[in-house]
Order: structure tokens, then C-alpha cells, then sequence
């Protein structure tokens, strides 16, 4: 990887965790996981993935990793530099990786 991917990499990371700062992290609620109805998975080692994400109303695409799932929703964790961040999103706003962890 040259340099100048690694800097404009950098600068994303640096984006991402401004709008972090500035913006809360969404996540889907109690009621639109009935978890309390829906089966849920845990998987014993996560699954890598890209998902969609909002802080606010502004959306990402990140690299994630999935630790469990319902039919409907992921739960995922991502970090940008050495912040992790944990949210449910739906299930269509992921997709996974063949790579595992």
C-alpha cells in the first residue's frame, strides 16, 4: 500500500471519528429487535462484514465484524483508530465477508 492510500486513509479515520464526536451512533431499538421473541445467534468468533451505519443522519460504510444476528438485524462492532463502536443495524445493511476472523 502506497503512502498516499495509507494518508487518505488516515484521513477518513480522522472524518469518521469527528462525525463520531458530533453525531450519535444509531442503532435499531428494543421493539424493532424483538429479541424477546426473535431467536437470536451468537457466533463464537465473529464474522467479518461491511456494513451501513448512521451517526446522526449521515451514513457509512465501514468494515465491521458480526456477533450475533437475528432473521432481521446484525449486531456489529467496528472500530475507527483505537475506538470501538458497538450497534445493531438490519440485516440487509450487511454483507459478509468470505475472510473469518
Amino acid at each position: 500500500m502506497g503512502t498516499s492510500q495509507r494518508e487518505a486513509e488516515a484521513s477518513v479515520d480522522l472524518l469518521l471519528l469527528k462525525i463520531a464526536r458530533e453525531q450519535p451512533l444509531q442503532t435499531l431499538t428494543e421493539k424493532e429487535l424483538q429479541l424477546d421473541i426473535a431467536p437470536l445467534t451468537i457466533y463464537p468468533k465473529p464474522v467479518r462484514a461491511k456494513a451501513w451505519i448512521r451517526f446522526g443522519a449521515i451514513p457509512m460504510h465501514v468494515d465491521c465484524w458480526i456477533h450475533r444476528s437475528t432473521s432481521d438485524a446484525a449486531g456489529i462492532t467496528f472500530t475507527i483508530r483505537d475506538k470501538t463502536f458497538r450497534c445493531w443495524v438490519w440485516g440487509n445493511a450487511v454483507t459478509a465477508s468470505s475472510k473469518k476472523a
